[in-house]
């Protein structure tokens, strides 16, 4: 599974009556790999903006300041939701859906890079004299980042939490959507119109009460809160509900995949030019709507096409391979970084925050990230009932949930 970063996207294919979409899965797999690639470089990017270089030698070029303002990690949601809940599907189609085992999984696939990080900014916050936060104040901030309530606490005590870790609010968020996820699956998994209906609407919800939410509460709670920011995931799972009614449009799927490719492209260059918050209002509508056209089409498309072949990179596919990674420890890495080299110039200072964060998301990918994966595919595996139905196992492992 995949995305974020928090999932692979690598998945085997089986193909069932709940499923009939024969798809590619190694062009596909790498095509999501590279699209949350490019998603993850654009996060870091824009963070290291606020840390490592002055924000000015792009805020005064119109488009190309764009593409250091966020907004990315919609792409995230999406692709995450769907890769996610295509595993569930598959679960229940084949007697096999266990919601604690998928819990315990969700435990050690996050735990892998979150406990380390954990450990470092406390180790760090003892005997780095720059790191000036109370140590109540980096005790309770990694408390509820390890318990995934981290935007809730921040709602609430911004300015009494831990500034380099403020961009985990997205697995909180996503955490805990996946608590209700397998239940609707368990649920509502057999009537797939109804399923996906509701899911529509809880999008809807979700994006007015967000416009709610901005203009009473504020942005700090809008841009983090789960209620305000899960309509991207929630798309994400709609599709993976939806795509066997989609099938019949892959023979449109590379058009589809290069015109969101344009869209998303122009989208990220206009974003700095709209007024304020737009990544709440209708911007952030129309680039879930076209992340999720471009997602739909990667899974749905017959063959490789010029969009999937260019997001399919060997250095993009590593860079999403190693999304979480790279997306849990780049602002820490960032942030210490800045504090010992305030005296510098910002080239060498980027230069050093830059090769710093590839060591250490080298270390933990390959020391933590990826020894969690092999552990989860042959431990706290799903098991499928002796007899099933309308389904086919497939013998390859999956990855983990």
């Amino acid at each position: 599974m995949s995305a974020p970063p928090a999932e692979s996207a690598a998945e085997p294919e089986a193909q069932t009556a709940l499923d009939p979409a024969p798809v590619r899965s190694i062009s596909r797999i790498s095509a999501l790999d590279g699209l949350r690639g490019l998603a993850v470089l654009l996060v870091a990017v824009g963070h290291a903006g606020d840390q490592l270089w002055p924000r000015s030698l792009v805020n005064e070029v119109p488009v190309l300041r764009g593409f250091f303002g966020g907004g990315a990690v919609v792409i995230f949601f999406v692709v995450g939701g769907l890769i996610v809940t295509r595993g569930l599907l598959r679960d229940h189609a084949e007697g096999a859906l266990d919601p604690v085992r998928f819990y315990l999984r969700r435990l050690v696939r996050v735990g892998a890079q979150l406990l380390p990080l954990a450990l470092a900014v406390l180790v760090v916050s003892r005997v780095d004299a720059t790191d000036r936060t109370p140590p109540a104040v980096t005790a309770q901030s990694l408390m509820h980042v390890l318990t995934q309530t981290w935007n809730t606490y921040t709602q609430d005590n911004l300015l009494a939490s831990r500034s380099d870790l403020g961009h985990l609010w997205y697995l909180s968020v996503q955490q805990q959507c996946y608590l209700l996820l397998p239940l609707l699956v368990a649920v509502l998994a057999v009537h797939r119109r109804v399923f996906a209906g509701l899911l529509l609407a809880l999008v809807v919800a979700v994006t007015v009460w967000r416009y709610h939410v901005l203009d009473t509460d504020g942005w700090v709670i809008a841009a983090t809160a789960t209620t305000t920011r899960a309509d991207g995931l929630i798309m994400g799972v709609l599709l993976a509900v939806a795509l066997p009614f989609l099938t019949r449009f892959r023979d449109r799927a590379a058009m589809v995949m290069t015109v969101s490719g344009v869209a998303m492209v122009v989208l990220i260059g206009v974003l700095q030019e709209l007024a304020p918050f737009q990544f709440l209002r209708e911007w952030g509508i129309v680039f879930t709507l076209v992340t999720a056209a471009m997602v739909a089409a990667i899974f749905i498309a017959q063959g490789p096409s010029a969009v999937s072949r260019l997001l399919s990179k060997p250095a993009l596919t590593y860079l999403g391979r190693a999304s979480l990674a790279i997306f849990v420890w780049h602002l820490p890495v960032f942030a210490f970084v800045a504090r010992h080299t305030t005296t510098w110039d910002w080239m060498p200072r980027t230069i050093l925050g830059a090769s710093l964060l590839a060591a250490v998301v080298w270390t933990t990918h390959r020391w933590f990230d990826e020894p969690a994966r092999r552990w989860l595919a042959v431990h706290l595996r799903p098991r499928p009932a002796a007899y099933a139905p309308a389904t086919s196992r497939p013998e390859t492992a999956s990855s983990p949930a």
